[in-house]
């Protein structure tokens, strides 16, 4: 169950339009899934709220470290970035000295 399905009575009662009684009695006639969980030290009843989009966590983006086989070579890298950077400004030059 994810955390962000679970609203008060409150919130529900304000998303639906209702009144706070009126959503009370919805849940102790089990006409809506509720939980009870532990917040702060003290028993929170929340409603399990469908209406919402089932999110799934993203996955985290952390670049993976190199293996310490794989050993880099900056200086051929550097190079290799350098040529592609003189290279584009050179068409963008020529793109700007032909307008």
């Amino acid at each position: 169950m994810q955390e962000t399905n679970l609203i008060t009575m409150q919130q529900y009662a304000v998303k639906h339009k209702m009144s706070t009684f009126g959503v009370v009695k919805l849940v102790n006639a089990k006409k809506l899934k509720t939980i009870k969980k532990n917040v702060e030290g003290e028993e929170r009843e929340f409603i399990i709220d469908e209406t919402l989009p089932n999110i799934q966590p993203l996955k985290s983006e952390t670049p993976t470290k190199p293996n310490d086989e794989t050993k880099i070579d900056y200086e051929v890298e550097f190079h290799k970035l350098l040529a592609k950077y003189i290279e584009l400004q050179d068409k963008y030059t020529k793109l700007i000295e032909s307008n």
